[in-house]
This record gives structure tokens, sequence and C-alpha cells, in this order.
């Protein structure tokens, strides 16, 4: 019987332990309604950057590699910010709103192929268009473009 009730107990503490090692960022999360994660691809000559931001207000900044070229040898330090909770709690309505992401309206525009990148939101399964296109005349996207820029702008001040 005892090896029975150590089997049970291993079995909800190693999924435990990944979520703690692993944090908000990692996949475990990803269809959390708890964490969104705003995008950006960067580009052949930008480096791009992952916010990973929660209900709570707490966001993570971590800057991701340029797509090609030469690499930076150091490794990007993350930053942390607590949000201004009417933007934090706005940014979720905001993304509740707008669902299912999947049916806002798909801008396009024209990007250099060197200097192009895609922005975007990625909340559960779901994610935004490209928000660096504009809105389409859309108020979700309008709505989601200002929250993005203002949580962006966060981790921008010295």
């Amino acid at each position: 019987m005892t090896n029975a009730m150590d089997w049970t107990r291993s079995f909800w503490i190693a999924p435990l332990l990944m979520a703690i090692v692993s944090g908000p960022a990692s996949p475990l999360f990803k269809d959390s309604a708890d964490s969104a994660v705003i995008v950006n691809s960067g580009s052949t000559n930008i480096a791009g950057f992952r916010i990973t931001v929660a209900r709570s207000g707490q966001a993570d900044y971590i800057a991701t590699p340029r797509r090609f070229g030469p690499q930076s040898r150091e490794k990007p330090e993350p930053a942390h910010k607590k949000l201004p909770r009417a933007l934090a709690e706005k940014f979720f309505s905001d993304l509740e709103r707008a669902q299912p992401l999947s049916s806002l309206p798909q801008p396009h525009c024209m990007k250099s192929a060197s200097f192009g990148s895609n922005l975007r939101v990625e909340f559960g399964d779901e994610k935004t268009p490209d928000l660096s296109c504009g809105d389409a005349g859309s108020d979700a996207l309008q709505a989601l473009i200002g929250d993005v820029k203002e949580i962006t702008a966060l981790f921008s001040e010295k």
C-alpha cells in the first residue's frame, strides 16, 4: 500500500514542480486566462521581445534575439515591473471583450524584409492579428493597440 501512496503523491508533485520551475511564460501556462503575452517578433536588424503580463499586474520583459545576422553574446537580462492596476484590468478586459481574437479584422501592411516585425498578443490558445498594422476601424483592435503601447512604454522608461 505504501508504494501506491508514494506513486499518488509523486503524480501531482511533478507537475507542480514543473510549474514552479517553468514560470508563467512556460507552455504549461499557455491556456491560462491569468496571463497574456505581448510578442514583438523582431527583425533581421532589431531584437524582439516578449512581455508576459499577469492579471495581478506583474509583467516580465525579455528581449529575444534578432532573426538573422550576428547575435549578441550577452544573455538578455529580464526586467520585471508591476503595472498600474487600472492598466492591467483594462488590458484583460479589452482582451476578453475582443474574444474570439480570430474574429478580429486582419489588417495587412507593407513591411521591409530587413526591418519589418510583427506585434501580437497571445491569450490562451489565440493570437491577435499584427497590431503594428493598425486597427482597421475596429474599436477592439484600437483598444488593444493602446494597451500594448502603454505596457511596452513602461519597459522603455529608465
